[in-house]
């Protein structure tokens, strides 16, 4: 019931006749108690209104910023209880009517007035995030468990990804409070992905048991940056609880740490670091506290405790190789000395000029048309989740970088930057994950001269799977696999080749990301022990013209939930043995193949292996166990042959970045999600068998970059910048390899 002024004015005379009238008449105090009740409940309702017009004056935009201009100063961040009322799923687009009718519901509901409206919450949530956001101040967020009448199930963390995707909160800063415990995971998957959220494992530390605050901890530290967790006391009722918490936190977070240097996820120098963010330096610049509780002393005292960290650190580490491969697939470092590492790259990057993924297989300068230059810089910036002790250099390590324009914005020729985004488009969308394994076929080639001139040779002449050959070179590969051991890269096999010289590594498969990476440091691995023997190890597709060309075929294969969910069922009816989405999303790689090689066939030389008769894919078919075929599947060990567990693409080379070819084929695979396509009939015999009936592959570079220039479905989820970069170096290496027939041979030096 909406009131207006006069009725209000009315009434509230008429009850003061009645009050008057009550005295002169000398009613009995039976009528006076009920007249007193009337006037209450009329008071009561007016005083409702009144809060209800007070609030929504109050909750007008422009009277809300004047305020807060008046004390933000004053105030270091915003909380919210959302999550304890109506639960963490707000409407980011509420309607004021309908927040007004939840609040009056509320206030006409029970005594006391207990606040638990939706739309009302909502409403004052998104009000508030727009007024946090304005004066740039974080939203805590209580998370959770908590308070004991929430209902646990609307405080998962995950319900707030409406408030994350929408725009107009897109720079906002949100902290997610009490490790958001049960949900540590889902939290820390939350910080791991978007930029705006925070982490704070207050109240989580003490209140659970010790395996129980371990365990959150250690959830929140899985996948969230490090730079983004912090720790609160969050102490209340009992002074003792800030005692408590403060030596809780101090343990918890000394085992959860010292367990990551032992399994060699951080050293001791980075867990330090860490120990230092998480109980400070995150809570100075989250908060920007720094101007309050900063002091010049605590500065001093960090400078000399990092100097000394450092110089302990320099007795066994001294330079850090920045690693990154650029579009032509050439894998490049730039050097740090440790000490500058760690007092400032690990945090700022170093600078890179614009013409880097512009650069061919045969020049260091960009290629024309690819609109990248030496104007423009570009920050380098290690992701010290990859970093590791070099094994065959001691006393160096190795890191793996982002491409960003500046520190946290990620620059759209970045290819591990392009390769998250799509996982993130195929997680978002379809709730996939997929995962790759990498084979790696290589020569090991031998130095001699001959009449002053330099020629490389097969280290040896035995054929496939000899127990000669792997004698011969067994005391390397030992020494590889030991490596790829202490770099936590699996290998599930190792063998010689058919081609002279040849060798093969199976890696274990991972989420593509991971396997990108592994294969980056896989072939460092490879190469660089190789050259401690004296000898070349080379991924180049086509060294020898008249023997077998190396590959990196991949295995690929899609998961959701922990389990392979491209792999059919004996009971299904989908033919072929692979799940319904198993086969959308293979037949959309099949459609896009002949433009998918522009990224896994990457050079003129990569078209002398892809032959008919080769096994290495020549026709665009597809086949079951058919090692013909580009595109193969797989049956796993122990299974039915009429189920698969995965797809192998076969025209994939070791000349390809692999987070490119990764993130293409992705692309493809989402496409056919979309579409739902459908494979053709399976060819199951050698394909060249039907050469006039099956469609063959790209002969030449030129064929698959016209392909790439006309699929409009990997421009829009590639980027059209990127694709105009490669296109650009594809035809570079066309023009230069064609007049120069003979310089493929020196891309062993490169590959």
């Amino acid at each position: 019931m909406r009131w207006t002024l006069a009725e209000r004015r009315n009434r509230l005379e008429i009850q003061d006749e009645v009050l008057r009238g009550e005295g002169e008449s000398g009613l009995s105090s039976q009528a006076n108690k009920t007249r007193r009740l009337q006037l209450a409940a009329l008071l009561d309702n007016v005083l409702h209104e009144i809060v209800i017009v007070l609030l929504f004056i109050f909750l007008r935009k422009y009277y809300f910023l004047s305020f807060y201009d008046t004390v933000v100063d004053k105030i270091v961040a915003m909380k919210s209880i959302a999550a304890y009322r109506s639960g963490l799923k707000i409407d980011t687009n509420v309607s004021k009517i309908l927040a007004e009718e939840g609040l009056l519901r509320d206030l006409h509901d029970r005594k006391p007035v207990r606040i638990k409206s939706k739309g009302f919450i909502d409403y004052i949530f998104t009000c508030s995030l727009e007024v946090a956001q304005s004066f740039n101040l974080p939203m805590q967020i209580h998370t959770g468990f908590g308070d004991k009448d929430l209902d646990l199930r609307q405080c998962n963390p995950l319900h707030l990804r409406t408030v994350l995707e929408e725009k107009r909160f897109s720079r906002s800063r949100i902290v997610l409070l009490h490790a958001a415990y049960p949900y540590s995971k889902e939290a820390s998957y939350l910080a791991s992905v978007y930029p705006q959220v925070y982490l704070d494992f207050g109240l989580a530390v003490p209140m659970l048991s010790v395996q129980g605050m371990i365990s959150s901890v250690s959830e929140l530290l899985h996948l969230a940056p490090i730079k983004k967790v912090m720790y609160s006391s969050d102490g209340f009722a009992f002074p003792e609880l800030y005692y408590l918490g403060s030596k809780r936190s101090r343990e918890v977070l000394f085992h959860v740490l010292s367990n990551a240097c032992e399994d060699g996820d951080l050293t001791i120098d980075e867990a330090l670091e860490a120990i230092e963010d998480i109980f400070r330096q995150n809570a100075l610049r989250l908060y920007n506290l720094s101007a309050i509780v900063g002091s010049t002393d605590y500065k001093n005292y960090i400078i000399q405790k990092s100097t000394l960290k450092i110089d302990t650190l320099l007795e066994d580490i001294m330079f850090v190789r920045i690693i990154w491969a650029d579009s032509s697939g050439q894998q490049r470092c730039r050097v740090i000395p440790v000490k500058r590492f760690y007092e400032v790259v690990a945090n700022t990057g170093v600078g890179l000029t614009f013409a880097s993924m512009g650069m061919t297989s045969f020049a260091d300068g960009p290629a024309d048309g690819t609109n990248l230059t030496g104007t423009g810089e570009i920050r380098l910036m290690p992701d010290c989740s990859t970093k590791h002790r070099i094994p065959w250099s001691k006393k160096e390590e190795m890191v793996l970088a982002d491409m960003q324009i500046k520190p946290g914005e990620a620059w759209e020729y970045c290819p591990r930057s392009a390769l998250r985004r799509l996982t993130k488009i195929l997680k978002d969308e379809f709730d996939l994950v997929m995962n790759a394994g990498f084979e790696n076929e290589f020569y090991l080639l031998k130095n001699i001269m001959r009449e002053g001139n330099e020629h490389f040779l097969p280290f040896d002449l035995t054929s496939y799977c000899s127990t000669s050959a792997f004698d011969a070179v067994s005391p390397i590969l030992q020494e590889v696999n030991a490596a790829l051991q202490v770099l936590d890269i699996t290998v599930e096999q190792i063998h010689a080749e058919a081609g002279k010289g040849q060798f093969e590594i199976a890696l274990g498969h991972s989420c593509c990301t991971s396997a990108a990476d592994n294969l980056i440091y896989t072939r460092e691995t490879i190469k660089s022990i190789a050259r401690k023997h004296g000898l070349l190890a080379t991924f180049v597709p086509k060294y020898f013209l008249d023997d077998i060309g190396s590959g990196s075929h991949v295995h690929l294969s899609l998961w959701k939930n922990g389990r392979n969910v491209f792999m059919g069922s004996e009971d299904s009816n989908t033919p072929y043995g692979m799940s319904e989405i198993g086969e959308k999303f293979m037949a959309g790689v099949f459609y896009h193949l002949p433009s998918i090689l522009a990224f896994t066939a990457p050079l003129p030389n990569s078209y002398d292996r892809i032959q008919p008769n080769t096994w290495s894919g020549a026709y665009q078919c597809w086949g079951k166990e058919n090692r013909e075929a580009p595109l193969r599947t797989a049956c796993p060990p122990g299974i039915s042959q009429e189920v698969v567990s995965n797809f192998e693409i076969k025209s994939f080379d070791g000349c390809a970045n692999p987070h490119l070819g990764l993130a293409s084929i992705i692309a493809a695979g989402i496409d056919g999600l979309k579409r739902n396509l459908s494979l053709p009939k399976p060819i199951e015999i050698n394909p060249s068998s039907h050469d006039s009936e099956l469609k063959r592959l790209p002969k030449g570079l030129h064929e698959s970059i016209q392909a790439l220039a006309g699929d409009n479905v990997l421009k829009d989820l590639l980027g059209q910048k990127l694709i105009t970069a490669v296109i650009a170096v594809r035809k570079a290496e066309i023009d230069y390899y064609g007049k120069n027939k003979e310089a493929y041979k020196q891309l062993i030096h490169k590959y």
